[in-house]
């Protein structure tokens, strides 16, 4: 059974690309979700349960998502969830929840991210970035200076 889900973890492991005899890219990594409460006795936050993912993306996301991510990144993953049950060498059961990634990215909650589009031109590829927030950031130093949208029209005709 396999369902959609999105979650919001912390890279737990290095990611590690490898590419399949085929020329497939798959990037793996593992990821953890913690949730936190407020102990309303002492008042203090407590983490209250962790869960592990085993993440894996396959083609260009696994290619992109190798030169964004690294270890101790906070993201943000939409994939497929697979709930697997195996069995280790020394015969004791394990479960293992996986997820195919569909679309991964950086948290921006916890941090600023530059994009880098992707384009593919005749199996070639071109790597252009948006521009540094220098340059897209417009600094108003004066109160009285205008605003940097047009303003409407509110007189009367």
């Amino acid at each position: 059974m396999s369902d959609l889900v999105t979650i919001r973890a912390v890279i737990g492991t290095e990611p590690k690309l490898s590419i399949t005899p085929q020329g497939l890219a798959v990037l793996k990594f593992r990821a953890v979700t913690h949730e936190r409460k407020r102990d309303p006795e002492t008042g203090q936050w407590v983490d209250v349960g962790t869960n592990w993912y085993s993440i894996s993306a396959f083609r260009s996301l696994a290619e992109n998502g190798m030169e964004s991510f690294e270890q101790g990144d906070h993201i943000v993953v939409t994939g497929k969830l697979q709930v697997r049950q195996f069995e280790r060498n020394d015969g004791t059961r394990g479960t293992s929840v996986d997820i195919e990634a569909f679309s991964f990215g950086h948290d921006l909650k916890y941090g600023t991210s530059t994009y880098t589009k992707v384009r593919n031109g005749g199996g070639e590829f071109e790597r252009s970035t948006r521009g540094s927030q220098s340059d897209e950031t417009e600094q108003v130093d004066d109160k009285n200076s205008t605003a940097p949208w047009p303003e409407r029209d509110t007189e009367a005709a």
